[in-house]
């Protein structure tokens, strides 16, 4: 839970599984609050490391455009940037042996 201006703001993480070598995982598309500050986090799926890329021509919703993955491991985004448009967010996960492109759905 995070606090704004004296007020708790309930924020949630997102999980996303990254669940082969070749850049699958278990949800194609994730949806994060904005306003409420949720997070995706990226967990790796035993020995499987990947990069995570914003690369489309939005960018990034997030401060970063890039995370890694590490095997075994997990990454966050952090919350959504404040200026970040309500609409989808094409990525690519960037696996040992391929890629795959979800997407993050940014809403209210």
């Amino acid at each position: 839970m995070s606090y704004e201006q004296g007020t708790a703001i309930a924020t949630a993480r997102k999980n996303v599984q990254i669940t082969s070598s070749d850049g699958k995982v278990n949800l194609d598309s994730v949806t994060v609050s904005r306003d409420g500050g949720d997070e995706v986090t990226w967990v790796s799926d035993g020995t499987r490391k990947a990069l995570i890329v914003f690369a489309s021509p939005d960018g990034s919703p997030f401060q970063e455009t890039h995370f890694h993955v590490p095997a075994g491991g997990s990454i966050s985004s952090g919350p959504a940037r404040s200026d970040a448009a309500y609409k989808a967010y094409k990525y690519t996960v960037i696996g040992e042996t391929g890629v795959n492109d979800p997407v993050v759905m940014v809403d209210q």
